[in-house]
């Protein structure tokens, strides 16, 4: 009888904390349904503020699924808002009220990102160029079960507005835009009507397909934006998020230059990999190498500039993975692409040229942890099928080590492997034909954020409601037995 009834509150107990019991969602979602229902949701619309300049209007509709019990977020810095909607006040920040499934909130922000290199973006009173971080809310979350809820990003612009939104970046104003098809996918250029672009349009766009096709490691997005930055912006270039498909170069970069910011920049799309902070020069010292390869296999420059690009003395000494004590901010452009270009030749020695640094990269992004010093020489000795652990070690902290150029001068510099993660970080590019390029990311603020949008989440409750009465209903069981 006591076990009878023993097994009664069993059953009632797990009756009682079932997901349907508790009013939880819980399974698969319903046939019809897509992974992005159980995403936040937000598009950020975009509108020129008239006969203003300097801040733009920003409209954030917030899609919040059932799933999540509570959402706030925070406006970027400086912010005016203007309008909320299912949100309330709460100090710095808004809280989504009650059980409001779409929520909105209208601000106002400022416009001009500016790094190391210079000013990035702007709101003049003809266009604007912007980066999605300069708009983004901040946002906090709970939720009941099932797996974390993502914070899905989108940008758009208002009715009436002339432009083009990508994923990470936006113009609004008079504009041209000129897309080439390769392998499937398209590459869109957008020019603005005040933007001088020297390289004409065939060659930015032939130099960029070229780097597509010969690249494969990391994410081959399906459309690529290149917004042409007017000349009046810095120099070089500038991608807001690593592995995203957006890029920003002003329009007088060259393409027939061993540091062509039009494939440096098209490297960052691809870039899906997590670094620690001593293997952040990889990103840099990778997309330069590949940019000064992949346009020598083109003709854009000849042997003697790509042999003094990858045999560059500058920083030579530095240790790449303590950038604090680098005699200037220039190691990971310079020294980077030295020691990438020392192992890329290796690689291609150790295995008759039948692996290269490419299929380094592919490996990395299939890595889950973030890449360290460690982990980044033995996937090296891997992909070489040789003991080359001590030589990366050495080459990355100590001495630049030679590079063994004949190796690598061969035109058919083809890459193998593929991957696909998400996007990460932040990276800038400096000019081709000024003093920047001895500069670096590393005194960018947004360099070491990886991503200012990236929400902070919050896990809620899970376990201590449905885990703590489950356990109790087991163990009143097994006292049954005993």
């Amino acid at each position: 009888m006591r076990t009878q009834l023993f097994a009664g509150l069993v059953c009632l107990l797990l009756v009682c904390t079932s997901p349907v019991a508790l009013g939880i969602e819980s399974g698969p979602p319903a046939q019809g349904s897509a992974d992005h229902d159980r995403s936040i949701a937000v598009q950020y619309t975009l509108d020129r503020e008239p006969n203003k300049t300097g801040r733009v209007r920003v409209t954030a509709t917030i899609e919040r699924p059932r799933h999540v019990t509570g959402l706030s977020v925070r406006t970027p810095g400086e912010a005016t808002v203007l309008q909320a909607d299912g949100l309330q006040s709460d100090g710095d920040r808004w809280r989504v009220s009650g059980d409001t499934e779409r929520a909105r909130l209208t601000y106002t922000v400022p416009v001009g990102l500016s790094t190391t290199f210079g000013q990035r973006t702007a709101d003049t009173h003809n266009w604007t160029l912007l980066a999605r971080q300069e708009v983004s809310l901040r946002a906090r979350w709970r939720w009941h079960v099932g797996p974390r809820p993502t914070w899905n990003e989108s940008l758009a612009l208002a009715p009436g507005q002339s432009g083009v939104a990508g994923r990470t970046a936006a113009y609004i104003g008079p504009h041209e835009t000129e897309t080439r098809t390769v392998d499937g996918d398209r590459i869109t250029l957008v020019v603005p009507a005040d933007a001088d672009l020297r390289p004409n349009r065939t060659a930015a766009l032939d130099s960029i397909s070229h780097a597509k096709r010969a690249s494969t490691a990391g994410t081959d997005h399906d459309h690529i934006r290149v917004f042409v930055a007017p000349n009046e912006l810095a120099s070089g270039g500038y991608t807001p998020s690593n592995g995203e498909s957006d890029v920003i170069v002003n329009a007088g970069e060259p393409v027939r230059s061993p540091v062509n910011v039009w494939v440096h920049e098209y490297r960052h799309t691809r870039q899906t990999f997590e670094t620690a902070p001593a293997m952040d020069w990889l990103s840099e010292g990778s997309a330069d190498y590949h940019t000064a390869a992949l346009t020598y296999s083109t003709g854009g420059i000849d042997a003697d500039q790509f042999h003094e690009r990858v045999t560059t003395e500058r920083h030579e000494t530095a240790d790449l993975t303590q950038p604090d004590t680098w005699a200037g901010p220039g190691a990971q452009y310079h020294k980077g692409t030295r020691v990438v270009a020392a192992i890329d030749a290796h690689l291609r020695q150790a295995t008759d040229g039948t692996r290269t640094f490419e299929a380094v990269l592919d490996r990395l992004t299939r890595h889950d942890d973030r890449i360290t010093l460690a982990l980044f020489a033995e996937t090296v000795s891997a992909v070489a099928g040789d003991g080359l652990n001590a030589f990366v070690r050495q080459a990355v902290t100590g001495t630049a080590p030679s590079v063994p150029v004949e190796v690598l001068t061969d035109r058919d510099l083809r890459r193998s492997g593929a991957a696909d993660t998400t996007g990460r970080r932040t990276n800038f590019a400096p000019s081709g034909d000024s003093s920047a390029t001895t500069a670096t990311t590393a005194g960018d603020g947004p360099r070491r954020v990886v991503d200012t949008t990236r929400p902070v989440t919050d896990r809620h409750g899970e376990w201590t409601v449905l885990g703590t009465l489950g356990l109790l209903s087991l163990l009143l069981v097994r006292r049954q037995r005993l």
